[in-house]
């Protein structure tokens, strides 16, 4: 049996914006990609990782990762964290509390 650890990337949102115009061709035809990395094994999430915002010209093509601007963070607060990345803590959480459960009416039986 082969376990895969590793760290993956989630498209969340893209965004066109016509108000920004680019850095290499100065067109009006930007648009923001929000990515979330997360941690996984076997293709179950499992924590979520830092978020970037990737930006791209429709254009001419132009593009770049981390971008660091106010529409950046202003996208990335848009783009909410899903819930099910944290699905690998929710299963460990559910098996700690279930062996606990089960310690203490084990203890209450005897």
């Amino acid at each position: 049996m082969f376990v895969h650890f590793g760290k993956t990337e989630k498209l969340l949102n893209v965004y066109e914006d016509e108000l920004i115009s680019c850095d290499n061709c100065n067109e009006t035809t930007v648009t923001y990609r929000i990515v979330q990395k997360y941690y996984q094994i076997s293709g179950i999430p499992i924590l979520p990782a830092e978020k970037y915002t990737g930006m791209s010209c429709d254009n001419c093509g132009y593009g770049s990762n981390n971008v660091i601007s106010e529409n950046a963070k202003t996208y990335e607060k848009l783009s909410k964290t899903p819930w099910y990345l944290y699905t690998g803590v929710a299963i460990l959480i559910g098996t700690f509390l279930f062996y606990i459960i089960h310690a203490i009416y084990a203890a209450i039986i005897k």
